[in-house]
C-alpha cells in the first residue's frame, strides 16, 4: 500500500497495547539515501509543542486509520523526555523528544 502525505498527516499513533501517542505531523528524511528515518508525532493535545521522534524500525503497521508502534516506543520516549529536561535532546535512532 502507498500513502500520500495528505493521508499520513494527522494520522493517529498508538502503541501495540493501545496507548495513544499523538498524531503524525512530519518526518525526518535522509536526502543521501532517500530513506525515511523517523516520524514526527505531536504528543498530547493538538496545540502541544512536544514532538516525539519515532524510528521507522519501531513502526509495527500503518493503515488509513492509524499508525501502530511498538510498546517500547512509549518507554523510549519517556526516558528521552526525562533526559531532555536536563539537556538539549539529540536526534537518535530510537524514539526521542524534540522541543520546538
Amino acid at each position: 500500500m502507498r500513502m500520500a502525505w495528505d493521508q499520513l498527516k494527522n494520522l493517529p499513533v498508538t502503541t501495540q497495547s493501545g496507548s495513544p501517542l499523538g498524531q503524525v505531523v512530519g518526518f525526518i528524511f535522509d536526502p543521501e539515501s532517500h530513506a525515511l528515518i523517523q516520524y514526527e508525532v505531536r504528543h498530547g493535545n493538538p496545540l502541544s509543542r512536544k514532538i516525539l521522534l519515532i524510528a521507522t524500525s519501531q513502526v509495527v503497521g500503518i493503515t488509513v486509520e492509524r499508525m501502530t508502534v511498538e510498546d517500547s516506543a512509549l518507554t523510549a520516549t519517556n526516558a528521552e523526555r526525562q533526559r531532555a529536561e536536563a539537556a538539549e535532546p539529540t536526534l537518535t535512532s530510537l524514539a526521542s523528544v524534540r522541543k520546538d
